[in-house]
């Protein structure tokens, strides 16, 4: 095999041109360039009967980068496989090799027979090479949002396949390397390659694709070895090392099942936070995205309550319902398995949640003091050490609420948005308001104007909105159950202000937050 090295430092590819490994695997590196242009310039010179089998780039150079170069050489000669050679933090600047059909990456600093190991698999794998690229550009079609699903399935029938049902997996690499810096360069070829190799012996017939730092494997509902509990009992596999390299760490992802190929961009989102929570499990775990579903739900149940008494603390009962609430919801983050990283967006939350009900009552912390609590939150060690900094805040917060409303107009708007708070769901006016807080009806009217910018219709109607938002998300009710709950008499008036506040539909706005497609539920 001949091969091209490319890089803007000549040390660098005057040391990668000899390495006498190459002959070992009966290659030659017959041409280098310090840049993408000035390969093209080569390839160019020498002709069609002249080229070489591998390409091995750096990403950043000057002139043309290697994302610019693979671009044009895919243009050109698609059949030639590239390798890019990147550091770790720029997998998302060489995500975009995905669609460009590149053969491998090699994460930087890697050694010298890391490479010659790589182009070795790479050559092991090469009767793979023609069926992964139209793998690629399966992924890369389906996984257009732009298009509309008519099109992909236009697009479908073209390629002769027909559209059906699948589950995505996702196994990706736990680390680069281990604490102590051994090594575990990420060869995409490599794992793409042992991974369909893995499913083929498992019977599931199946398309792969690479990410920046591991391999999607996309399983029809065909009819064949599939199923959830086939591809579950393979997932684990995986994860354990069976069928793959031993030596790497991998943790697993799965999607829920999809009735259509055109769902892939919600399989992708699935899987991603899937990966997103492997913090709780730990290195070779396999997360199923339904299973995981459910688990983050329960805990938002547990955390949203606590969130949303937070203002109804500040405002009353003193220290020791600041204090209770934070007991309660600290042990219940724990007893749902949230960890540090949980518990501090958590205190985050608390701490936004805190300021809005200052703002609400037009009260506002010091600018320094709001900062200086985020960096403490975000700086502690130890979840004590959090929840101490968080009560102590709270605390002062509650001590301005007390001093901001005490003989203040802004007690009566406070008075007000409890109300709301406690009944928004009922039949509340602004005269039954008025009486219950035993005021004047024009006068509470012309004060919350002044105080708040808005009337008390449109308050009553924000609430219920962002009532019907955690309801949508944290409760197994249709939308017109939520409607009703939230005290809309009307579902048509309920759907046209939530989409007015909220820019969505309500059914779109809860497919969007679980990573799925709006349908009609009412």
């Amino acid at each position: 095999m001949r091969i091209m090295i490319i890089d803007d430092e000549r040390d660098i590819v005057d040391f990668l041109a000899s390495l006498p490994g190459w002959a070992d695997i009966g290659c030659q590196v017959a041409w280098t360039a310090a840049n993408g242009q000035e390969a093209l310039d080569r390839l160019r010179a020498n002709g069609p009967r002249s080229l070489p089998d591998v390409v091995v780039t750096d990403i950043r150079m000057p002139v043309m980068d290697g994302i610019a170069f693979a671009e044009e050489l895919r243009r050109r000669h698609p059949e030639i496989p590239v390798i890019f050679l990147t550091a770790y933090h720029e997998f998302d600047y060489a995500r975009k090799a995905v669609k460009l059909g590149v053969a491998d990456f090699l994460t930087k600093p890697f050694l010298p027979e890391e490479l010659i190991r790589t182009v070795a698999s790479l050559r092991d794998h090469e009767p793979r090479l023609a069926g992964w690229q139209e793998h690629d550009r399966f992924f890369e079609r389906l996984a257009d949002e732009q298009d509309g699903d008519e099109d992909k399935r236009l697009w479908l029938a073209e390629q002769g396949l027909r559209d059906g049902g699948f589950q995505l997996l996702y196994a990706e690499l736990d680390a680069p390397r281990d604490a102590d810096g051994e090594h575990f360069p990420f060869a995409a070829a490599h794992l793409r390659g042992q991974l369909e190799q893995a499913a083929e012996t498992a019977g599931l017939r199946g398309r792969t694709s690479s990410s920046a730092s591991g391999t999607y494997l996309f399983v029809p509902a065909d009819g064949s070895a599939g199923g959830r509990e086939a591809l579950l009992a393979f997932a684990k596999g995986v994860a354990e090392g069976n069928g793959t390299d031993g030596g790497l760490s991998l943790s697993v992802g799965i999607s829920r099942a999809f009735p259509s190929f055109c769902r892939l961009p919600e399989a992708l989102r699935q899987v991603k936070r899937c990966m997103e929570y492997r913090m709780l499990l730990g290195k070779n775990s396999v997360i199923a995205y339904d299973a995981m579903e459910s688990f983050l739900n329960e805990k938002e149940k547990e955390t949203g309550a606590a969130l949303g008494l937070i203002a109804d603390a500040l405002r009353g009962g003193g220290a020791e319902a600041v204090r209770a609430l934070l007991k309660e919801s600290y042990r219940s983050m724990l007893a749902v398995g949230a960890s540090k990283k949980d518990v501090q967006h958590y205190a985050l939350g608390l701490v936004e949640k805190a300021e809005a009900a200052l703002a609400d009552v037009g009260l506002k912390p010091s600018h320094g003091d709001s900062v200086r609590i985020r960096e403490k939150l975000l700086r502690a060690v130890l979840l004590t050490d959090i929840m101490k900094e968080l009560e102590k805040q709270l605390l002062a917060y509650q001590e301005i609420m007390r001093a901001g409303l005490a003989d203040s107009p802004l007690k009566v708007i406070s008075d007000v948005r409890q109300l709301i708070r406690e009944q928004y769901m009922e039949e509340l006016t602004l005269q039954s308001v008025a009486q219950k807080l035993n005021v004047n009806y024009s006068y509470l009217s012309r004060l919350i104007k002044k105080e708040t910018g808005t009337n008390f219709t449109d308050m009553l109607w924000d609430f219920r909105i962002e009532a019907a938002k955690n309801k949508l998300l944290r409760e197994d009710l249709k939308t017109y159950e939520v409607a009703y709950a939230v005290g809309f008499k009307d579902t048509a008036h309920f759907s046209f202000m939530f989409k007015k506040k909220v820019g969505v539909s309500p059914s779109a706005y809860r497919a969007s937050a679980r990573g799925g497609s709006a349908q009609a539920d009412d």
